[in-house]
């Protein structure tokens, strides 16, 4: 495979610079589908299994069959580049594999040089040695100039003399006398300038009364129990906020100094004393630092749901939305929802045992309810985290919940954001595109969370508008501020180069501090 320009239907791939182009377009793509382009156009028409691109393309590395299928993935919708009407450049040949389909031409690159190239010989500028520079010289009024600019001048008499100096000295005496008045004028604008700047407001932070902040505090390690599930009731009031108020939400305390900062913070703390187990909440206005709400509620494994939707309806009405039905496809029973909210708590970890082990929770809780419709979403969910974050694919078990989960849809009333946010994604990778948009207003209906603005940044990837993309992706790690955001923004689906989506938070957070699991 020694060509390094191929030109692919109506793309040009430039293997040494990383490239694809085309006519007003050019798109940087990773060295791994660099590789595999390569391979298949060099192949072109050939069908190649999964085994056999991993050998040739990754030269036998460990990867799995989910980094293929990716690569091939991303590699079609970079050549389709938006385009609803353009031609198939790589197919699926059912049981057997992939091949590119789409005309190859190899360009060969040839390097000119340029022969018979001598240094130009020294010119002598010696009039003896070189006749012709006689037609160089100057007009003869010229030389006269300069003849007379060569005479001495007459020498001046004791009067003509005393006339120069003083003219001198008076020229002198003027140019450092504006050069001071210069020096003058330039300080005091200095100090003009220093002090508006001192006297000038100067704007550090800006609270936003519409951006509210949920912190959980528990006073214990983050093996106990009460962590566990001060997290998922603070997750769970965090989703009722947003689709009962207009108010935005941000999850935990964020370090993020200067800007827009919350102007609201609702604190849960989950205690154990000697009369038992208790869930305070506190809302403030961070602006007054007025407690506008504060409640404690007596806390048992037996009265999750209960306590749950008796804060969810207090805290709305502090909000000043009394009517609003909170706990819309909660599990019903204690148990179940117990096992919900610890497994969001081990879902949101970025390790992959504590995504193992949320997942355990989730099937043990869809044993006693394998129909119940939030309880599949969170399963399908995770899984396709843990396959995503830490490589550990159950494609075959995630289809049939997600095949489950849209058919006990079908037969349900109003169902949380979650259900309709699960099945989007169960679109998305079906290539369901506009299926996928259809379910995403759906789950905008029931609020705006994280996941609503990642999967809200992959459909804009596919419809071609990666400003959109870029907007969705940050406004996903605003909301909540961590690696596992970024790396679902960037992993989930298919891959997304956050580095040209947004510069700015690919910058800041620094590629070192993100790895892949």
């Amino acid at each position: 495979m020694s060509e390094s320009v191929f030109e692919i239907h109506d793309w040009t791939l430039s293997v040494d610079d990383n490239m694809l182009c085309r006519p007003d377009r050019e798109v940087y793509l990773e060295p791994r589908l660099v590789n595999l382009l390569r391979f298949l156009a060099h192949n072109a028409g050939t069908v190649f299994g999964r085994d056999a691109l991993i050998n040739e393309v990754w030269d036998g590395a460990e990867v799995t069959d989910q980094v293929v299928t990716q690569s091939i993935f991303e590699l079609r919708k970079i050549l389709k580049d938006g385009r609803t009407d353009a031609t198939d450049y790589i197919v699926t040949v059912p049981k057997r594999g992939y091949k590119l389909v789409a005309p190859v031409r190899p360009l060969q690159v040839v390097s000119v040089v340029m022969a018979d190239e001598q240094p130009a010989p020294a010119v002598n500028t010696a009039l003896s040695d070189n006749p012709t520079l006689s037609d160089l010289s100057p007009p003869a009024a010229e030389q006269d100039d300069d003849a007379q600019s060569n005479v001495a001048p007459f020498p001046a008499g004791p009067l003509t003399r005393a006339i120069s100096t003083h003219a001198k000295d008076a020229r002198s005496r003027w140019k450092m006398v504006s050069f001071d008045i210069f020096v003058a004028i330039v300080l005091i604008a200095i100090v003009s300038m220093l002090s508006y700047q001192h006297t000038s407001p100067q704007v550090h932070a800006m609270l936003d009364p519409n951006l509210l902040v949920f912190r959980f505090h528990s006073g214990m390690d983050d093996n106990n129990e009460n962590v566990r599930l001060a997290d998922g009731i603070t997750r769970a009031l965090m989703g009722e906020v947003a689709v009962a108020t207009p108010l935005r939400v941000q999850y935990g305390a964020t370090t993020l100094m200067g800007g827009i900062m919350p102007g609201k913070e609702l604190s849960v703390r989950v205690t154990r004393q000697p009369r038992g187990t208790y869930l305070d909440l506190e809302y403030r206005n961070i602006n007054t630092n007025r407690v506008l709400f504060s409640h404690q509620y007596q806390l048992s494994r037996h009265s999750v749901h209960g306590v749950l939707q008796a804060s969810s309806q207090d805290l709305l009405r502090a909000l000043d939305q009394p009517d609003a039905e909170p706990g819309m496809g909660w599990p019903t029973d204690d148990a179940s929802l117990m096992a919900m909210m610890e497994a969001q708590y081990y879902i949101n970890s970025r390790d992959p045992v504590a995504l193992k082990r949320g997942i355990d929770l989730l099937e043990q809780a869809l044993i006693a309810h394998p129909d119940q419709p939030l309880l599949l979403a969170e399963r399908y969910l995770a899984g396709e985290a843990l396959a995503t974050l830490a490589g550990k694919s159950e494609s075959e078990r995630l289809q049939g919940i997600g095949t489950h989960l849209a058919s006990v849809v079908q037969n349900s009333g109003a169902l949380p954001a979650r259900v309709w946010e699960a099945l989007t994604l169960q679109a998305i990778l079906n290539g369901q595109q506009q299926q996928a948009n259809y379910l995403l207003e759906k789950a905008a209906s029931r609020g705006r969370s994280v996941l609503y603005y990642i999967l809200q940044g992959k459909l804009a990837e596919l419809d071609g508008r990666p400003e959109a993309a870029g907007d969705a992706y940050s406004q996903a790690f605003l909301m909540e501020a961590t690696e596992q955001t970024y790396l679902l923004c960037q992993q989930l689906g298919f891959y997304s180069n956050m580095e040209s989506l947004t510069p700015a938070l690919f910058n800041a957070l620094g590629q070192s501090k993100v790895k892949l699991f």
